[in-house]
């Protein structure tokens, strides 16, 4: 299958709203982030990639992107045309079916965030936010013994979560007294994983671990 191996610096633009979508791209290594704006020169994160995710599947049915994507740290992606993508899933049914199980568990997540941004209160969207990117970070493999990279401003995860970066940092300053997190500039540590799972009210299950599928990136040339 053909693919380009194509490496970003963080805060670029990897696809821009209004171009031609006409290829998907697989995380090798970092992190980004979809983004719209309001028009009036505020922005809303409503998606996170990590190593493993895809980004542009909705492109083989959706011709042009409705949102932005940028690179959160420096990012190392394999893009594959869409036309190859097409043809290797109309000869291997088995590929189709992962990408279609693929998209919908993006969706799943999309639900989730929606429940997250409009349901729950400060405290509950920011708990919510760290446990759900721990268990995908997890399935990812990125779990250094030290904690977990978070590469996001007070800011970002603001613009995640529906909140302000100030009540970000309350709500994190909240999560430290209580003994439930730890956070040193990029990285966060859990130390009380229980707890900060039920204070969010957090339940893996739309994550659909069992049918979870990590999209296999190409061999290096």
């Amino acid at each position: 299958m053909p693919f380009a191996r194509k490496t970003y610096p963080a805060a670029s633009y990897l696809m821009r709203q209004g171009d031609r979508g006409d290829a998907l791209s697989i995380v090798l290594d970092g992190y980004c982030y979809g983004q719209k704006d309001d028009g009036e020169g505020k922005s809303q994160i409503v998606s996170l990639a990590i190593t493993g995710d895809s980004i542009g599947l909705e492109h083989l049915y959706l011709r042009t992107v409705d949102h932005d994507t940028r690179a959160l740290t420096g990012v190392d992606v394999a893009t594959v045309p869409l036309a190859a993508v097409r043809q290797i899933a109309a000869r291997r049914p088995a590929i189709a079916q992962a990408l279609g199980v693929h998209q919908a568990i993006r969706h799943a997540i999309t639900r989730e965030w929606m429940v997250n941004i409009g349901a729950r209160d400060g405290l509950r969207r920011v708990a919510h936010f760290l446990c759900e990117f721990a268990v995908r970070s997890d399935a990812a493999g990125r779990t250094p013994e030290d904690g977990y990279e978070l590469p996001m401003s007070q800011e970002q995860i603001g613009q995640a979560t529906g909140l302000t970066a100030v009540h970000v940092n309350r709500m994190l300053k909240t999560l430290h007294t209580a003994g439930l997190v730890e956070r040193s500039w990029r990285h966060v540590r859990f130390a009380d994983w229980h707890g900060l799972r039920d204070i969010a009210g957090f339940s893996a299950d739309y994550l659909h671990a069992g049918q979870q599928v990590r999209i296999p990136a190409p061999p290096a040339p």
